[in-house]
């Protein structure tokens, strides 16, 4: 049985700096700078003191240039106050000697050292320090630190150059940057250093001279990147990014063509003894999933149904394992290790049908297994990290760590008490992973992404975690999980501020499973404990008062189409049924609310059109409303999960924009009569049933395609505009 007991918010010492950063790591120790001066990556170091006034006007600029510089240049803050406070770090760090106190606050990058062992005196070498002098600007800082990254790109000048850099290397994959500027990209040099001896990397200048090369890879618009994919025989598919130019979807482009046949760049030239402490701490965070029991894995067999109603809508990361004869070697054991953590689908290529699926998963050979994401609807093409026969399950579960990302929010000593005090005041439910591993756990990570969670609970990670911080949560061993929450006698006082006696906490002492994490998780929401209930449909203004005035303050209102009953939104689910797919499991996240969840076919009831100021045209559409302070909001942007969920986190934030109503009255109609009506009128007019429906989904494609443009536009120029500058 779990130990229930009361704690107090925690009352801790002063805030950090960077409270509220997870780009930004903490270099307050030597170990610390040890990383720092043995990286292979350029680090930018902020030098600051806690009563230093002008270190806190200055560190958001930081936090703009950590964020800019994410994957490129690592940034570090660095506290002298607390360097100073450990004799040890203070005789060995010479950063914060009292001369430098008064020139606070300071930035220093460091630039890896060219070779891990001086050739003269046989000793480890270390970064070198550059001093940032002059005026400071997200831009400028990146500049500066851009010169220190290691250039191992190769510039290909002619065709000949270019045969020697596909023929060279042959079991790896390359990728080429087309650009006009004349220094290569930092994004290209550091991506080197992620993937080097596992992705070959060369650049081609835009000029008279290479105007060949251009040609034959027919490029049109700088700057471009090509990704060759080698067939075996020196032959290459030609593939093209297409995504946004900034680090992270390129990483993920280059990532889908890393080699497996050699070692990580990071392992390069280590000694035997750091490999053993290295496969010592990759044992350790793959603790949690080797201690769960047996369970039975049974494969969904994939066809074209399968894959659009449920492989595309996964909210869990996904396997799918394509053969013809020969099943994968490493499949039956990626089912025994990963057990429920993932979704599991399997194809096998009998027929000309399944050629065709196993062509639209962009399946090259066989036997082959897909990584799947996390929400793929609409991104096909996008999800194109798989594993060929010659991977092993070692390889495999090396590049899945690397893949799923950590989307927890990492706290430490001086945010923790600010992040309870905001997440509970909210009434959320948090779980804190307490762990003392590289990364945090892999199922931890998997449970923090999935969607049903989202809008109730918030995921915390806290690594290595103080003493003090342990006793207060009575923490027996890591990794370690435990939930706080708010408990009351009655929901009105959710409504209330916050009393210490109200937080409680619960810790969780079973085996680290995917399904006991997720039991002991799911316990804690109320929702989970009753059968999930359809959203009701009004049609009555007996029904609009009995849902939206008697039972609760606040009303949620999906107001649909019903035209589109018979109109197939994919190969699966009619438009209407998708819909209400939506509105399920938005009612599901958030049915412990205090407010209704109704629809209305408002093609047919148009006058409540009338009331919310909503054409026709602009259906499906999403309104708040309440009956008693007559007011409404509504929904702006796509009718689906995720837009839905953020208008009602919004709404309940007090950040919607309000509009006053009059009465909401729904006239009792016969829908199929007024459909009937409406399809003679149109009959009349000229219009058949198909030219009408033609004509609708044309403007409708219309529409949305100039408010994609129009979002595209305002969210992308700025990035692109950085992207391009930067490439």
């Amino acid at each position: 049985m779990n130990k229930f007991i009361l704690i107090a918010l925690l009352t801790l010492s002063t805030q950090a700096l960077f409270e509220n950063s997870y780009t930004i790591k903490s270099a307050n120790k030597m170990q610390d700078f040890r990383a720092i001066l043995e990286s292979d990556f350029v680090s930018m170091v902020y030098f600051y003191t806690e009563e230093c006034e002008n270190c806190q006007m200055a560190a958001s600029l930081v936090e703009k240039v950590a964020e800019d510089q994410e994957g490129i240049i690592n940034v570090f803050g660095a506290n002298c106050d607390q360097i100073n406070k450990d004799p040890n770090s203070a005789n060995q760090l010479p950063y914060c000697s009292e001369d430098m106190l008064e020139q606070l606050p300071q930035i220093s990058f460091f630039e890896p050292p060219q070779f891990k062992i001086n050739p003269y005196t046989k000793e480890p070498m270390i970064a070198t320090e550059h001093r940032f002098q002059g005026e400071a600007s997200p831009q400028s800082l990146g500049t500066f630190g851009h010169k220190f990254i290691p250039n191992h790109v190769i510039r290909i000048n002619t065709l000949e150059g270019l045969k020697h850099f596909e023929t060279t290397d042959p079991k790896l994959n390359k990728v080429i940057l087309f650009t006009k500027k004349k220094e290569t990209s930092p994004i290209l040099k550091s991506l080197n250093l992620h993937y080097f001896e596992r992705v070959k990397f060369g650049e081609i200048i835009a000029s008279p001279e290479t105007q060949s090369l251009l040609d034959q890879f027919d490029i049109k618009d700088l700057p471009q990147i090509i990704g060759l994919e080698n067939n075996g025989d020196n032959t290459y598919n030609h593939d093209i990014f297409d995504g946004d130019l900034l680090f992270k979807p390129i990483k993920k482009f280059v990532r889908s063509l890393a080699s497996k046949d050699r070692v990580p760049y990071e392992q390069v030239n280590e000694k035997p003894k750091d490999d053993d402490r290295r496969n010592r701490r990759n044992k350790q965070n793959d603790q949690e999933e080797d201690t769960q029991k047996p369970v039975v894995i049974t494969p969904t067999k994939l066809d074209q149904s399968v894959l659009n109603k449920q492989l595309l809508r996964n909210d869990k990361p996904a396997l799918v394992h394509v053969y013809k004869d020969q099943m994968h070697k490493a499949w039956d054991d990626s089912l025994k290790k990963y057990k429920s953590l993932f979704d599991y689908y399997e194809l096998q290529v009998d027929t000309p049908q399944d050629e065709e699926l196993a062509k639209e998963l962009f399946i090259k050979s066989y036997p082959s297994i897909r990584f799947y994401q996390v929400g793929n609807a609409g991104k096909k093409k996008s999800n194109k990290i798989s594993f060929t026969k010659e991977y092993k399950l070692e390889e495999i579960n090396k590049d899945i760590q690397d893949l799923i990302d950590d989307k927890t929010i990492n706290i430490n000593e001086q945010t923790l008490q600010m992040q309870l005090s905001q997440f509970i005041a909210d009434n959320n439910i948090v779980v804190i992973y307490f762990y003392q591993t590289p990364i945090v756990g892999l199922t931890y990570r998997v449970l923090s992404q999935l969607q049903e969670y989202y809008g109730k609970y918030k995921f915390l990670s806290f690594k290595n975690a103080p003493d003090m911080v342990i006793k207060q949560f009575q923490i027996p061993s890591q990794p370690a999980i435990t939930i706080i929450f708010r408990e009351v006698a009655d929901k009105k006082e959710l409504d209330e501020e916050l009393k210490p006696e109200q937080v409680r906490q619960a810790l969780f002492t079973g085996k680290h499973s995917y399904e006991e994490i997720k039991s002991f998780i799911d316990s804690f929401d109320e929702t989970k404990k009753t059968s999930h209930k359809k959203v009701i449909e009004i049609s009555t203004q007996e029904q609009l008062l009995e849902q939206c005035t008697k039972k609760q303050k606040l009303c949620y209102i999906a107001l649909l189409n019903g035209e589109h009953k018979q109109q197939k939104h994919d190969e699966i689910l009619t438009k209407w049924e998708y819909q209400l797919e939506v509105l399920d499991r938005v009612k599901n996240a958030h049915g412990d609310k205090q407010a209704s969840f109704v629809y209305i076919d408002a093609s047919c009831h148009d006058e409540v059109l009338l009331k919310f100021d909503i054409s026709d045209d602009s259906l499906p559409n999403f309104v708040a409303y309440s009956k008693s302070k007559k007011i409404y909001s509504k929904l702006i942007g796509r009718f689906d999960y995720e837009s839905i969920n953020k208008f009602i986190e919004r709404q309940y934030k007090g950040q919607s924009n309000n509009i006053q109503i009059q009465e909401l009255e729904i006239l009792e109609k016969d829908c199929e009569e007024v459909f009937q009506k409406r399809k003679e009128a149109s009959q009349k007019s000229g219009l058949s049933d198909f030219d009408e429906e033609i004509l609708k989904e044309i403007l409708e494609e219309e529409k949305q395609r100039k408010k994609e443009l129009e979002k595209e536009l305002k969210k992308g120029k700025k990035k692109n505009k950085k992207s391009k500058d930067e490439l």
